[in-house]
């Protein structure tokens, strides 16, 4: 069976009801063509803090989230068929594919991607600014912009770990995101995304599909199987990352001696 590395960036000890959920959103979704391995960072990595309120800024980005490109790499050394970056953060994408040879997917990427077939414009809902700022960041990253209608953030915004309490007690937080999607719905959207993984999670296990008519995407759901179609071509037609430009490798054992350096 396949195995596929899902990297949160969250301290998944400090939020043990997403970790289950995810876990058994995971068997629902890929039942016995995959597994899913959940991997969090490690306690006390921001200081007490969030995953939301440490990342907005560029530097704490850069050294709290560069474990992750080593993860891959182990991830891949272990064996494991494919890496998901569990985070609309998208924490070293073009790095993490240059480094490895396995899949490497993202939540943000596969989001935008299969937001394409399903509708002209698509609307991505966030937790809290610094979050919408960093997904709009990744739109232009990906070159998508003219088919991103917008990018919002939940009011009031929320945080992993008040999401993670709301699970309890989901009706407000389904409320100030159904609100956010119909304003984005009015606007013209055609499909909308929740873009942070904790939030849609909760709104995933709490039966939110449809919002007037409009389809709100499974993002995670949809990126593990995103992988395991990935896992698929790579066995059995060969297809592989282009190493020609943004993601080139001239000399893989310069990138294993860097990775052998860390250890």
């Amino acid at each position: 069976m396949p195995r596929i590395w899902h990297q949160s960036v969250n301290e998944l000890q400090h939020l043990a009801v997403y970790r289950q959920m995810l876990e058994s959103h995971a068997r629902a979704v890929l039942g016995d063509d995959a597994e899913v391995v959940l991997q969090g960072l490690p306690t006390g990595t921001y200081g007490g803090l969030s995953a939301t309120a440490a990342l907005g800024n560029a530097y704490a980005y850069h050294r709290f989230l560069s474990p992750v490109i080593e993860n891959a790499i182990s991830a891949e050394k272990q064996g494991y068929d494919a890496f998901v970056i569990g985070s609309f953060s998208e924490p070293f994408l073009r790095e993490i594919r240059a480094a490895v040879d396995i899949p490497v997917v993202s939540l943000t990427e596969t989001g935008l991607l299969l937001g394409c077939s399903l509708g002209r414009y698509i609307g991505l809902i966030s937790n809290a600014p610094a979050v919408q700022w960093m997904t709009r960041t990744a739109v232009d990253k990906h070159g998508l912009g003219a088919r991103v209608l917008d990018v919002v953030s939940l009011d009031p915004a929320l945080d992993e770990p008040a999401l993670a309490r709301a699970y309890a007690e989901p009706e407000p937080v389904i409320a100030n995101f159904t609100a956010a999607a119909e304003r984005l719905i009015a606007r013209g959207a055609d499909v909308i995304i929740p873009a942070e993984g904790v939030l849609a999670e909760l709104l995933v296990q709490h039966g939110v599909r449809i919002i007037g008519g409009t389809p709100m995407m499974d993002v995670v759901g949809a990126t593990w199987a995103y992988a395991l179609m990935q896992i698929r071509l790579w066995n059995r037609t060969g297809l592989r990352v282009g190493r020609s430009w943004h993601h080139r490798r001239d000399d893989p054992a310069l990138v294993a001696r860097l990775w052998e350096q860390t250890q």
